[in-house]
């Protein structure tokens, strides 16, 4: 074993397992596999090499997974680890390892000067990742910690072109959709139907049914997402007061006990994920809302993902996580400044209805990270619905996931919900007001009995049901007068009769 897998090897506790560990393989050079990263004997470490040294080659070939080296150099010696860095102070490898060593023993190597002397280099690579800000810097060893979020809480997402340009276009098309002066008398009308579809559609990933009650309050938080405040404990909680469907459930703070996601089958089977323990929570929680208000360059389907998902992972909360973090998306988009805006309320991408109509999808997306997370717990059943839990890994793996099936996913979503909702939806309702118009210039209708044929004709493939033709409420319309109002509803929705709305 080589690099992050010989770190695994050694330390002692459970950690998920890589995507894609290095092996020695009969290659002329480094070759990244599906699978594997494939390592020419002459370039890997020796088989009695050190910790520290199959942590350079893990750095230097297989990427930054910070929560194993974070766990790894706990096990390097100080004295080691202090002389390797004297040794040879200006190698970039060694001094980020050594920024690690520091953060993961919490004191200072004894080193015999005051700083390595040289540039800053930084933890990641800005032209292979994404980064944030410089959450903070090392003088002593010349390292600026820039990624995604703080130290305890840094997803990775390593840049991906093809993604950012699908995102940066539905962003650019929900604008033009949103400005164009032809849709200007619909777009209200469409942004109501996305936010009361995004409520129906959230409510029913859970398997519930948004009452009237529940819609309100949903689509009212929603709206208040205009307001573009940064992420606190007490907004947080507000939110997940409006989102839940029962009050005695609703919470103030995050939780101060273990929860745990469980589904149908008998004891410890039943346990489908377990977020961490509830006393590393409150430094998770707070880098994760660090890294959700920071000001950066990531795009911004990207970082609404990372958002999205990294909540729900966290599940600070004993009801209510999965809605909240859907809306949360919606706010990381707003808060960005990526939605364009329509009488001060945000023009939304439903993603809920997307994701409800592709949940096996979402679900795999979140079991890249849920499933091997599992496996690091101890669960024994005890009786009725008590459990006792042992975790038996690092509280950095939750800080510390790879983002791109979250991005991957939600960027599929938002293509779904501007191509399959929003435009669907303003196609639809161009075509029922061109149907309306042209029926009530025609025949002596109430409005009332208009909307019923052209609903009945519509859903029926633009032919009027034979039961529905000595309905009541055509008591008034000779057979003659509904085949012509048949003939004038499937002008207005036939694709040779719709005009493409304009995005």
């Amino acid at each position: 074993m080589i690099g992050y897998e010989a770190l695994l090897s050694r330390i002692p506790l459970r950690m998920p397992p890589l995507r894609r560990p290095a092996r020695i393989k009969p290659v002329t050079r480094v070759e990244a596999l599906p699978d594997l990263l494939a390592v020419p004997r002459q370039v890997a470490p020796r088989d009695d090499a050190s910790i520290l040294i199959h942590a350079q080659f893990g750095l230097k070939h297989e990427g930054v997974e910070l929560a194993i080296l974070h766990e790894a150099m706990k096990l390097v010696p100080a004295e080691e680890m202090a002389e390797a860095l004297v040794e040879q102070p200006k190698a970039a490898n060694l001094r980020r390892l050594a920024f690690v060593w520091e953060k993961a023993n919490a004191r200072e190597l004894p080193l015999p000067w005051s700083t390595t002397g040289g540039n800053y280099l930084d933890m990641f690579d800005p032209r292979e990742h994404y980064t944030g800000p410089v959450w903070e810097k090392s003088t002593r060893l010349r390292v600026n910690f820039n990624g995604l979020g703080p130290y305890h809480y840094c997803p990775v997402m390593l840049r991906d072109a093809e993604l950012e340009r699908r995102g940066a276009k539905v962003l650019e098309r929900l604008e033009r959709w949103v400005t164009d002066p032809g849709n200007v008398d619909l777009v209200d009308r469409v942004m109501d139907w996305a936010y009361l579809s995004e409520t129906r559609d959230s409510y029913a990933i859970e398997n519930e049914d948004a009452s009237p009650d529940k819609a309100r309050a949903f689509m009212a938080a929603m709206q208040h997402l205009a307001d573009r405040r940064p992420l606190t404990e007490c907004y947080i909680a507000a939110l997940q007061q409006a989102v839940i469907s029962r009050p005695e459930l609703s919470e103030h703070a995050f939780r101060s006990g273990q929860n745990w996601l469980q589904r149908g089958g008998h004891g410890v089977l039943a346990i489908r994920y377990l977020p961490p323990p509830p006393e590393v929570l409150p430094g998770l929680m707070d880098g994760f809302m660090q890294m959700a208000n920071a000001g950066d360059d990531v795009p911004p389907l990207i970082k609404a993902a990372l958002v999205s998902f990294g909540f729900v992972f966290l599940h600070p909360f004993i009801d209510g996580n999965g809605r909240l973090s859907r809306l949360l998306a919606h706010h990381s988009l707003n808060y960005s400044g990526a939605l364009p805006q329509t009488h001060g309320t945000p023009a939304i991408l439903p993603l809920s209805v997307a994701m409800k109509k592709h949940e096996r999808d979402y679900l795999q997306a979140l079991e890249t990270f849920s499933k091997p997370a599992r496996a690091l717990w101890d669960v024994t059943y005890i009786d009725g619905a008590r459990f006792d839990f042992q975790f038996r890994s690092s509280p950095m793996i939750y800080g510390n996931w790879a983002g791109q099936a979250a991005a991957e996913f939600v960027t599929s979503c938002a293509e779904a919900a501007l191509e399959q909702t929003l435009l669907e939806e303003t196609a639809y309702l161009q075509a029922y007001d061109q149907a309306f118009e042209t029926i009530d210039s025609a025949f002596d209708l109430p409005n009332r009995t208009i909307n019923l044929l052209i609903q009945w004709i519509q859903q029926n493939h633009c032919r009027m049901p034979e039961r529905r033709r000595k309905s009541q409420e055509l008591y008034m319309l000779k057979p003659a007068e509904i085949d012509a109002i048949e003939a004038i509803v499937a002008q207005a929705f036939e694709p040779s009769g719709q005009d493409k709305p304009s995005t």
